[in-house]
């Protein structure tokens, strides 16, 4: 087979979103170019992102022609698998067009103050600082985590669905998914918001047990700074919660209880504006509304990779 037409059959099963996330690649590798006292070894970074962004190029459509299920899963899911590499660049890449003082967040404090006349995310905390609350907020938001991996579990046990089904439904949640994740980064550079949390109000002075304990491990270590607006979790928790709802009807009720719970937490434990929610939600909702009709294209029907 001709190198040429080798290339042709990769590009078939080349998704949208890898194309998007080389696009985001190449475009974030230069924003510490322009600021390089807030970003170290700006150059190297770049070059990795170049080299990321060829290996996404050719690496997942040649891992989607696989007839083992491991790497062809492995073809579809790769992105969410690098967002912690995304998201520990925000550390930096927050700072590049706004420090610290003149982040967005007096203007989503102002607009809360407009709207309900107080910050729900420091008033809500103080009106029920119950250690029992406090700590099914911070089980419900650290779900977040796993959400998605629910999802991919119903989808793979769903005895009435066959195989081109079960991986229609992947790359369908991995491109809704993907697109929302680099939305959010992107907003995280240029718009970034600290949150309540950070930005005036700290810790919520509410004892918790287990997850109080996990979750703020996490924040204390891992937690950086802008990235607050649209809310990241409220966005990509969104995801899973309406392709449940939409293909598994059965488990409607737990996943959606979890996500109005999760929501809540967000303000509860002061880690986002309710702004932040709203933007999360509607972020979601634009994504999987253009998704649902532009589609993508899970193009294993259309050819068979050579063996």
């Amino acid at each position: 087979m001709t190198l040429r037409r080798r290339l042709i059959e990769l590009s078939l099963r080349r998704m949208n979103f890898d194309r998007l996330v080389v696009v985001y690649l190449i475009v974030s590798a230069f924003y510490p170019v322009l600021k390089p006292s807030v970003f170290p070894h700006p150059w190297l970074n770049a070059l990795q992102h170049g080299i990321l962004a060829a290996a996404v190029w050719f690496v997942p459509p040649l891992l989607r022609c696989s007839r083992h299920f491991a790497p062809r899963l492995l073809g579809d899911i790769y992105l969410p698998l690098i967002f912690p590499l995304f998201y520990s660049e925000m550390e930096h890449l927050g700072l590049i067009y706004f420090d610290f003082e003149n982040s967005i967040d007096p203007s989503l404090i102002r607009l809360e103050e407009l709207i309900f006349g107080f910050q729900p995310s420091l008033e809500w905390s103080r009106a029920w600082p119950w250690p029992w609350f406090h700590e099914l907020m911070e089980f419900a938001y650290f779900t977040y985590y796993f959400l998605a991996a629910g999802y991919l579990v119903l989808v793979f046990k769903a005895r009435t669905l066959q195989s081109d089904q079960q991986w229609d439904l992947v790359r369908d949640f991995i491109r809704d998914l993907s697109v929302t994740m680099l939305i959010c980064y992107t907003m995280y550079t240029l718009f970034p918001a600290w949150g309540p949390k950070y930005f005036r109000a700290g810790f919520v002075a509410v004892d918790g047990w287990i997850f109080t304990d996990i979750m703020h491990y996490i924040h204390t270590h891992g937690a950086l700074l802008g990235a607050a607006f649209p809310s990241s979790h409220v966005a990509a928790s969104m995801i899973p919660w309406w392709h449940t709802w939409r293909n598994f009807p059965r488990h409607r009720w737990w996943m959606t209880l979890i996500f109005v719970l999760l929501c809540m937490a967000t303000v509860y434990n002061r880690y986002h504006y309710v702004v932040d929610v709203a933007a999360g939600l509607a972020l979601g909702w634009l994504v999987m509304f253009a998704g649902t009709r532009l589609g993508d294209s899970a193009r294993d029907r259309l050819y068979r990779c050579p063996r």
